[in-house]
């Protein structure tokens, strides 16, 4: 018999803990039931639910979740999203473990910021609609995101003076953004100086492998191209509707600093083009949003990897997702 009861025991918990019919019931009904694992950890359906209602409480807490796209409809949410959601909180945690006494003093440290005692932590979560399991649970798991964004994440986060004023440039008139006005530098080759129109495309692909191995745009200029005292041409400071075709279309694919590949006509002439500077001509204006530019940047660089390292996680986990029912 307690073999019986132990494969028995065994089957519930793989398919789902069941509520066993009385004699003459038609159906059975569903206490509990595995939608996940990662490694040994369960996600069940109980998890699910408790992270439905406990999501506004994680809003507050879980450092990763507020600034999700879930976090604003969570109400529409589907299980299995909620479920991808807890399955990374899972690998989050595996990866970035938090003791009791850990979460404790997090909690104390909470405690002692808003001159609260515990018992009275305590009322004033019950209060709101919660349990104190749950905060418990979320001090946890917002303190090894937190470890997980100071130990691997914001090293690799880096948003450069180019990068915030690039995506300034970026912005079109009708969304908010300003004209700009680009610094361009060219290389350039006339085929009149060459014998033939592939010795002028060779010369153009060795100066593009010498700025690639690290020669500086001016080095280069003076040792491949036409214009060889003054280190290339300078074409000054451009607005888009004042340059060419084909230059304006080099230009809106770079970064400051940023190389066009070999561009132009092998029959005449071929460029190779490098941005200096981008300068707004309304410079109030870009002040103005900068910081709101590089944070909007850092938020989504944070996001990506984050994600990133998530999937390296995935990788390397046995995770398990149960067949939708």
């Amino acid at each position: 018999m307690r073999s019986e009861m132990s494969v028995l025991t065994l089957a519930l918990g793989m398919i789902g803990l069941t509520a066993l019919p009385a004699l003459g019931a038609p159906t059975s009904r569903v206490i509990d039931r595995l939608e996940a694992s990662v490694n040994s950890a369960a996600i069940l359906l109980s998890d699910v639910e408790r992270f439905r209602a406990s999501a506004p409480l994680r809003a507050k807490l879980d450092p990763l979740f507020a600034s999700s796209p879930i976090s604003e409809r969570i109400d529409r949410a589907t299980d299995a999203e909620i479920v991808n959601l807890l399955i990374q909180d899972r690998l989050i945690l595996l990866a970035f473990p938090v003791s009791d006494s850990e979460v404790d003093q997090e909690i104390n440290s909470i405690q002692s910021s808003q001159r609260i005692s515990r018992e009275r932590l305590r009322e004033e979560i019950r209060r709101s609609g919660f349990r104190f399991d749950d905060y418990f649970e979320l001090i946890r798991l917002s303190t090894a995101k937190r470890n997980l964004i100071d130990r691997d994440i914001r090293s690799k986060v880096s948003i450069s003076d180019d990068d915030v004023k690039t995506a300034f440039s970026q912005r079109q008139p009708g969304a908010g953004g300003v004209p700009s006005s680009y610094r361009v530098k060219l290389i350039s080759f006339s085929r009149s100086n060459y014998k033939s129109a592939k010795a002028m495309q060779d010369t153009a692909e060795r100066a593009m492998v010498s700025l690639k191995s690290g020669d500086t745009f001016d080095e280069v200029a003076r040792r491949f191209g036409d214009d060889t005292e003054e280190g290339g041409l300078d074409l000054g400071s451009l607005t888009e509707e004042q340059m060419s075709p084909a230059i304006r279309t080099q230009v809106k694919k770079l970064k400051v600093g940023g190389l066009s590949p070999v561009f132009g006509d092998a029959s005449s002439r071929l460029f190779i083009l490098k941005i200096v500077e981008v300068s707004s001509t309304e410079d109030s204006r870009f002040a103005s949003v900068r910081e709101e530019i590089r944070n909007q940047l850092a938020a989504a660089e944070y996001q990506r990897q984050i994600q990133l390292w998530l999937e390296r996680q995935e990788q390397q986990a046995f995770i398990h997702r149960a067949p939708a029912s």
